[in-house]
């Protein structure tokens, strides 16, 4: 089964930030609708589009340490089911990701309080949920548009380079700024996010520092 945003490999060791998260994760129950989330409470609300399949899922969160190291947890796990809840108490926000059995590349987002709901389709992921949440779907939005706006110019240059492939150098050099343009912005937003010091900031971080260029890493606020 083929689940992903983006196959970046997670890396579970990183040292970038000083903070430890502190929080206290009750073991993740598979129950029914709860009515009513007392403030310490996480529904998390999954379906999955039937021509996906289905496949063993569990709920795993990157755990923080004194040292800045991250450690993953399993809180809770799913046999097998389009729809499922994963459900317990947290006291910070914190990041999670889906893992399937059969796909090796995790589906992340932020456990924070409250209801937060995931479909899972073969274009992707749609997440909504709380303000932790909704900052992350934001980036990844804008990331999205980025990079269909630089598909969208090198389809042009292909489509121009195949009616003349004597293409003139200024019009090459204005395809080039251009995508030079959209490249610099991709990696400015993804500077931005990281500062921003949040949650969202850490899962941004781990899935796309590695895409910044060397004078922009130079950006990045250090922790």
């Amino acid at each position: 089964m083929f689940l992903c945003l983006k196959k970046d490999a997670t890396k579970l060791c990183i040292v970038h930030s000083a903070l430890l998260i502190m929080m206290v994760v009750s073991v993740a129950m598979l129950t029914g609708c709860v009515e009513n989330l007392d403030k310490s409470q996480y529904r998390v609300e999954c379906k999955i589009s039937p021509e996906l399949g289905t496949d063993s899922v569990s709920l795993m969160l990157l755990m923080e340490d004194y040292n800045s190291v991250y450690h993953v947890a399993s809180v809770g796990r799913d046999n097998a089911s389009q729809a499922f809840v994963f459900e317990g108490n947290i006291e910070e926000p914190t990041i999670a990701y889906l893992k399937f059995s059969n796909d090796t590349t995790p589906m992340m987002f932020i456990l924070e309080r409250g209801l937060t709901q995931i479909d899972i389709t073969p274009n992707g992921l749609v997440l909504s949920g709380g303000d932790a949440n909704h900052e992350y779907m934001g980036y990844l939005k804008a990331r999205k548009a980025l990079l269909n706006d630089k598909q969208m110019l090198h389809r042009e240059y292909l489509g121009h380079m195949a009616a003349d492939s004597t293409i003139d150098v200024a019009v090459e050099k204005q395809y080039l700024s251009r995508d030079s343009l959209l490249t610099d912005s991709l990696e400015r937003i993804t500077v931005d996010a990281i500062n921003r010091g949040t949650v969202a900031s850490k899962i941004i971080f781990e899935r796309y520092v590695n895409t910044i260029s060397r004078k922009n890493l130079q950006n990045i606020y250090k922790k």
